[in-house]
């Protein structure tokens, strides 16, 4: 990273903000150290008391590393809720129903598309006879985004399905029309 870079997402920025803001965007198990050097910050102590206390806040889980040494790693269940929670807060259920909706008419078009009744009947075509590389890359860039749209569907599903629980935590305010209101602070 240049300096100018640094600047740009650091700027302002103590030392400890920097390890959260790293430390919460992991996305595979890191040590200390390699948060330390990403943070941008020159002692191993300021790093790893952070990490610590997002080990106990539950932000992050603390495990064996290969080496022997812990390795703090995202906590994807905590990111699955505040996902939906982010969904719930931004959206009318009108809007998550809208956008099922949307990912369910790509999906049938690569149904009709493809002549296939399922994601993973797609994926068994891949070795037929008769395709090219780049129809190969084609349905292999389907299937990526056919899976992110199957993972996006399951997340509005459950944010549906908790949608009114959700917004009855706050009586007098729960009209689900007004979805500006913040379910947590």
């Amino acid at each position: 990273m240049t300096d100018q870079g640094l600047e740009s997402w650091a700027d302002g920025l103590s030392a400890r903000e920097r390890v959260r803001e790293i430390a919460t965007a992991l996305t595979q198990p890191r040590s200390v150290e390699w948060i330390r050097t990403e943070a941008h910050i020159s002692s191993w102590q300021t790093a790893h008391d952070e990490l610590e206390m997002l080990v106990d806040f539950g932000q992050l889980h603390a495990i064996d590393g290969d080496d022997g040494n812990t390795k703090y790693a995202p906590n994807y269940q905590l990111r699955y809720f505040n996902e939906v929670t982010e969904l719930i807060n931004t959206h009318t259920r009108e809007e998550l129903r809208e956008e099922i909706a949307t990912i369910q008419t790509e999906i049938d078009t690569w149904l009709t598309e493809f002549d296939v009744e399922s994601r993973a009947e797609l994926e068994s075509t891949l070795t037929d006879d008769g395709l090219s590389g780049e129809d190969v890359r084609d349905r292999n860039g389907v299937l990526r985004q056919w899976e992110r749209y199957e993972d996006n569907k399951r997340l509005l599903k459950h944010a549906l399905e908790l949608y009114d629980d959700a917004r009855s935590l706050y009586p007098g305010e729960n009209d689900p029309s007004n979805s500006a209101l913040p379910l947590s602070q």
